[in-house]
């Protein structure tokens, strides 16, 4: 058993519940679970140094359970900035809700926000740095460093800043550029925004350029226990080995690939490409024109790593030129939503997954075009997997999902959960409004397998898209709402 799941139970154990019932929740059928471990849990016989978790982690833990059992989901961890999750970093003490931990390799308190000068974000960036080359963690803004407690944002600078704005910062600043989430969250009536850093698959993060006296051109740096500073030499040879033993799996795979027939191998002396199922040759007078570069910025997205082509090649005739041209073109996020909404039948449906791999957008429909291209959901991953993705973590995010390791579920409190309670009565009424369209996505987003007549909701949900093409904030949010709802229609009717 982990800690984490050691430090739950007796919580859970504290607050009075069974032995039996508290075993109910950590039995699987692949982890048999002996009940006398929960009393050897209670009697503090085994994981006897290990803390008690809080209160909003144990109650984290038990709906996020609860929910997994009525969705009848395979059980996932929740996602780093879901509001449970981020709640559960936190503990009210005496009335005030302050940091569990403190700082730690994970979390950084700021009790301010200023996006503008990059001078005032020199800290952040440092630190979202730091977090993109070692585990990834959370910079968390309105809470006080010295005494843990969330005081809150003063004003609306952090609800105001555009994520655009953000990314663009950490363009001009670092490279690779990590992925960073923007969200916020409200304690006791404290509002702490939150920036949560993925750790980044292509470590070291460098930055490149000086900014005030906090980051240095050429500088590596790395979080530790409640600090960000320039990394060790142990810690930069871990992250050196770990690339060497990516490359090597890489590797691996590919050669595997090649032995299957799904890949082919090029010899640049003879021009001859051949695989399992036959082969080709490229003119001689050709290959001197071909070169192979590993390229660093093969789109607007600066940081994201990719094999370029670059010499004389182009399709074979003017159709194939022309079905290219027509993917590439075409298969935009907001295609990929409305021909799923509309239930068009689309051309090349595989190629509405592969584009998912090259954009930032992280819930869009996929088992919909999965179905249309006749594909085993693993025969799409080994695909996914075997190419250079602009945006690997959204080429991930579409894998995770692949593997039912993921899911668009999430039930948002308030009046969204108040609709989904209605639309499970059969009270479905159309919004109307953009104040409305969030709430709808977000009631939707929380369906479950049990609902009826969910095909209802696919016009619905496209006239809320409709209303939300502007260029500003709120029709952003509006679109990542409809997005997401529109992947948990996806799952329920063809995942």
């Amino acid at each position: 058993m982990t800690d984490e799941e050691i430090g739950l139970i007796k919580a859970m154990l504290a607050e009075g519940i069974k032995n039996d019932a508290v075993h109910f929740y950590f039995n699987r059928a692949d982890r048999l679970l002996s009940s006398g471990r929960i009393t050897q849990i209670k009697q503090g016989k085994y994981g006897a140094a290990v803390p008690a978790a809080s209160r909003a982690e144990t109650a984290a833990f038990i709906a996020d359970w609860k929910c997994r059992q009525l969705a009848g989901a395979i059980p996932q961890a929740a996602h780093p900035t879901d509001a449970a999750t981020v709640t559960a970093l936190f503990e009210l003490i005496e009335g005030s809700w302050a940091l569990r931990l403190g700082e730690t390799d994970k979390a950084e308190c700021k009790l301010g926000f200023r996006l503008d000068p990059l001078d005032r974000f020199a800290d952040v960036i440092r630190t979202i740095a730091g977090f993109a080359n070692n585990k990834g963690g959370y910079v968390l803004f309105g809470v006080r460093d010295g005494t843990r407690i969330a005081e809150g944002l003063q004003g609306n600078a952090f609800i105001d800043a555009d994520p655009a704005a953000i990314n663009r910062a950490l363009i001009a600043s670092l490279d690779p550029v990590p992925h960073v989430t923007k969200t916020t969250l409200v304690l006791g009536g404290a509002q702490v925004g939150v920036l949560y850093v993925e750790p980044h698959d292509h470590a070291p993060v460098v930055a490149l350029r000086n900014i005030s006296d906090c980051v240095k051109e050429g500088a590596i740096y790395y979080r530790y226990v409640g600090e960000t500073r320039l990394i060790k030499p142990g810690e930069l040879r871990q992250i050196i080995a770990s690339r060497e033993q990516r490359a090597v799996a890489e590797f691996s795979q590919r050669m595997m690939r090649v032995a299957g027939g799904t890949e082919a191998t090029l010899n640049l002396d003879t021009g001859a490409v051949t695989g399992k199922a036959g082969a080709f040759v490229i003119d001689r007078d050709l290959l001197p024109a071909l070169q192979f570069i590993r390229q660093g910025d093969f789109s607007e997205v600066k940081g994201a790593p990719a094999l370029r082509l670059v010499g004389d090649v182009e399709a074979v005739d003017q159709q194939e030129r022309d079905r290219i041209r027509i993917i590439r073109d075409a298969v935009t996020p907001d295609a990929v939503v409305r021909n799923f909404l509309r239930g068009e039948v689309v051309a090349h449906p595989d190629q509405y997954l592969h584009a998912q791999a090259h954009g930032s957008n992280k819930w869009l429909p996929i088992w919909y075009y999965l179905r249309q291209a006749n594909m085993a959901p693993q025969l799409m991953v080994a695909e996914l997997q075997g190419r250079v993705a602009t945006h690997p973590s959204s080429r991930d995010a579409v894998v995770r999902r692949l593997q039912q390791a993921d899911s668009a579920l999430k039930v948002h409190p308030g009046r969204p959960a108040q609709l989904r309670d209605a639309f499970a009565r059969g009270e479905v009424v159309a919004p109307t409004n953009v104040t409305d369209d969030l709430r709808f996505a977000y009631a939707v987003m929380g369906l479950l397998p049990t609902q009826q007549g969910i095909s209802q909701f696919k016009p619905l949900l496209l006239a809320c898209l409709d209303r939300a093409q502007g260029q500003d904030a709120s029709s952003g949010n509006r679109r990542s709402a409809v997005y997401r709802a529109a992947c948990r229609l996806d799952e329920l009717l063809h995942g």
